[in-house]
């Protein structure tokens, strides 16, 4: 049987938040750059789809990221770097609209998608067409937006991930001070009349000025790490939804939640939820777990949407239990593969 990779000194490797910046600067950005291949592919319709595919020559398993709403590659740095020296290869597709993947509006800050088949099928075919040629084993890390692609994915496509990891996945939208139903129907009415690429009610585009409080971080220095990328790179700068993005996240969201869709679900999936969310229903999050048969709910208290720019003591929480996790799937494979 191989032996079971760890993440080096277990989590006290994962960095806290004096010197943040420079660390990765200094020796997590080298450290990917070297194992970092990047390359293009056709998904839906020809779309061309951007990844990045970090791959370990010794490595027999890999994790596939399915990244949130208007987030971009390199914001996952810390998260690919962690993976990677724990032993496991990792590929990361930018969905559509998405960093330096196609974009189907004028304005290359609004996210706009007319359904969420769309980025499901670009998921499928990448893990189809790049990751299975390569890798036999794969585990699904999905955040967000990316959660309800991901799940999505694991309904349609049951054969394509051995088990998956959801952090604050998108089975609901928070959608301010209208009830879902009714900015459903307000974003429904805003497609019928042509405004379907107009910026949704509260959403806009990129502001430069840093918006900390607001945000989805407890780490104020990882959230000012990804803000200055989004500085230094136009194509990171996406920022708000379309009211087609918003008609069509709704009606994924209703879709894989329901009972006929969850129960092909039979994947192990670690689940996790921000006691101090504020972009995705923690009630949703909770059916998912209930409707599942094979799903662990970790909630945690002190962390905001992105639980893996949380506080210290969270993150050395969520790491631990996420390769605990992964280990405990690789014990269980046949004959160690």
């Amino acid at each position: 049987m191989q032996e079971i990779p760890e993440l080096e000194n277990s989590t006290e490797n994962i960095a806290g938040e004096e010197g943040f910046a420079d660390w990765m600067r200094q020796e997590v950005e080298p450290y990917l750059k070297e194992h970092d291949r990047e390359g293009d592919f056709s998904g839906k319709d020809d779309a061309k789809i951007h990844y990045h595919c970090y791959r370990l020559s010794e490595a027999r398993r890999c994790i596939v990221i399915s990244h949130g709403f208007c987030e971009f590659a390199e914001k996952y740095n810390e998260v690919v770097y962690y993976f990677l020296r724990a032993g496991y290869s990792v590929y990361l597709p930018e969905h559509r609209g998405h960093g330096n993947s196609q974009r189907y509006v004028s304005d290359d800050q609004m996210i706009h998608v007319d359904d969420y088949a769309d980025y499901v099928e670009d998921f499928a075919l990448f893990v189809k067409n790049v990751v299975v040629p390569c890798e036999r084993e794969r585990y699904l890390f999905a955040h967000s937006m990316g959660g309800a692609i991901g799940i999505l994915t694991l309904e349609q496509y049951p054969e394509l991930f051995r088990a998956a990891v959801l952090s604050a996945p998108m089975c609901g939208i928070r959608t301010g001070i209208f009830p879902m139903w009714m900015a459903d129907v307000i974003a429904t009415l805003c497609c019928l009349c042509g405004r379907g690429t107009h910026y949704a009610l509260g959403q806009s585009g990129f502001c430069d000025t840093p918006q900390f409080e607001g945000s989805s971080c407890v780490s104020k220095e990882r959230y000012h790490y990804i803000f200055e990328k989004r500085i230094e790179n136009r194509q990171c700068r996406t920022s708000g939804g379309s009211y087609a993005w918003v008609h069509a996240g709704i009606g994924a969201c209703r879709r894989l939640m329901k009972r006929k869709n969850l129960a092909k679900i039979d994947v192990p999936v670690l689940l996790f939820g921000a006691v101090r969310e504020h972009m995705v229903m923690n009630r949703k999050i909770r059916q998912f777990a209930e409707r599942t048969r094979r799903t662990r709910l970790i909630w945690m208290p002190e962390s905001r949407h992105e639980i893996f720019n949380a506080d210290e003591a969270s993150r050395r929480s969520y790491y631990k239990e996420i390769f605990a996790f992964f280990e405990g799937e690789i014990l269980k494979s046949p004959k160690g593969e």
